[in-house]
């Protein structure tokens, strides 16, 4: 199940993301958040598993115009290939890791880290394109409105 991510939570995501990409440190100290604000290990959590979902789900196909029989044939298909499960244990692991992490800038890098590696898999995009990839991102976020 897809965790709800604010417009909001996705900029802040992927600005973290880009810090991670930037080895900006203190970029990440800035990202971690306040009062009332999602942790950011537990934030990039919820956006790994987001995106990685969203990642899957494309690879396959599946788009919202597509009729119930159809989305199910593909549902079937993701379940039977084994990246899928795979990708669900990633976005787990994540969530595992950041449950205790806290505010913990080190603890948001990795999964960053993480999510940036896991994106390259399933993309083959290098740092620059994962980069173009996050803008285009916060730029759907951006023009939802």
């Amino acid at each position: 199940m897809d965790i709800e991510l604010t417009d909001d939570e996705h900029l802040r995501a992927l600005a973290a993301l880009e810090a991670v990409v930037g080895n900006d440190d203190d970029a990440l100290a800035v990202l971690a958040g306040g009062a009332g604000e999602r942790p950011l290990p537990a934030l990039l959590a919820a956006y790994g598993q987001h995106t990685l979902h969203r990642v899957v789900i494309a690879a396959f196909g599946i788009d919202a115009t597509m009729d119930y029989d159809e989305t199910g044939r593909l549902v079937s298909e993701i379940n039977s290939d084994p990246v899928a499960p795979l990708v669900f244990v990633l976005t787990d692991a994540l969530h595992n890791q950041a449950a205790p992490a806290g505010d913990d800038p080190a603890t948001a890098k990795l999964i960053g880290r993480s999510i940036l590696l896991a994106i390259h898999a399933f993309t083959d995009a290098d740092n620059q394109d994962a980069l173009t990839l996050l803008r285009a991102l916060r730029n759907e976020v951006l023009q939802a409105d």
